[in-house]
């Protein structure tokens, strides 16, 4: 008796194995109707892709879930199993949870091939720096929208000079990059650069990389460097820029794609336990020396 109703307790999520897939796939259909017949009619646009929005693409990390103690031997034991559970939970209205919504729609148009999205050669410097998992999820039942797809570099790659060897840490990179950046005579970054705050040279150098290969825009979840760009957008020049400074939210209003929570994106690619019902504490992923 015990084994059929544990056996039943089991159909509900067979069932949402089964069903939530589907009615994801059948929500980004809706949520990117508009922006597919636009891009049908105008053809694909390119988009550089900051490291802060692939960052944020992880939207499910894995938990372990307590059940409380049992006999292990001669004592007892903690129990619990690993289970894939959503980093935001869906009452709440913070700005990353507002971007996240619309990644789902910008993912579905780019594996439809009607967005081409792209990296740079230093925004590739910044991100081999960090953690793979950073941008990709720690472990192996989290989930990324962005999954495994290879993001193309629109302008090849930086050969790292490695000033000392063995490195002493992601620092030597980062003020490797920074001197190679301050080095440069480009006139458009320099007069980008003239209008962000001290110690952008990075973000003038994407603008730049964007505007040169005649990119859509540069997508980006930098608050900061949104507010800026928005604050300056009437004076030179990024007055004449072609490219746009935008979040996914302001890429989506241009396009017309509509929200997804991430939530309803739980069980996709998923063979294993999901807790759609739960959130990572304070909405956030786990920090880097979590894995450590």
């Amino acid at each position: 008796m015990f084994s059929t109703i544990k056996r039943l307790a089991t159909i509900p999520e067979r069932i949402r194995y089964r069903l939530y897939p589907r009615v994801s796939e059948y929500r980004l259909d809706r949520s990117t109707k508009n922006a597919r017949r636009i891009l049908g009619e105008n053809g694909p646009l390119r988009v550089l892709i900051d490291n802060s929005v692939l960052a944020n693409s992880v939207t499910h990390e894995t938990q372990w879930i307590r059940t409380g103690k049992a006999p292990w031997g001669n004592g007892i034991r903690g129990t619990g199993y690993a289970a894939r559970v959503p980093v935001h939970s869906g009452q709440n209205d913070s700005f990353i949870y507002r971007q996240v919504c619309y990644l789902p729609g910008v993912a579905c148009l780019a594996n439809a091939g009607l967005i081409e999205l792209y990296q740079s050669a230093e925004l590739r410097s910044e991100r081999d720096r960090q953690p793979i998992g950073l941008y990709r999820g720690y472990s192996w039942l989290d989930y990324s929208i962005f999954g495994s797809a290879n993001i193309p570099s629109i302008d090849g790659d930086v050969c790292e000079i490695m000033t000392g060897w063995p490195p002493k840490g992601p620092g030597d990179w980062a003020r490797e990059q920074r001197a190679r950046l301050e080095s440069s005579d480009d006139p458009l970054y320099t007069q980008i650069l003239s209008t962000l705050p001290a110690k952008s040279n990075q973000d003038a150098w994407h603008i730049r990389t964007a505007e040169r290969h005649e990119l859509f825009c540069f997508l980006t979840m930098d608050r900061k460097l949104l507010a800026t760009c928005h604050s300056q957008r009437k004076k030179e020049p990024l007055k004449s820029l072609k490219t746009k400074i935008l979040s996914p939210q302001d890429f989506a209003a241009v396009l017309g794609i509509q929200p997804v929570p991430p939530r309803l994106l739980s069980y996709n690619d998923s063979s294993f336990f999901v807790r759609a019902d739960l959130s990572m504490p304070g909405n956030k992923r786990r920090s880097r020396s979590d894995y450590a």
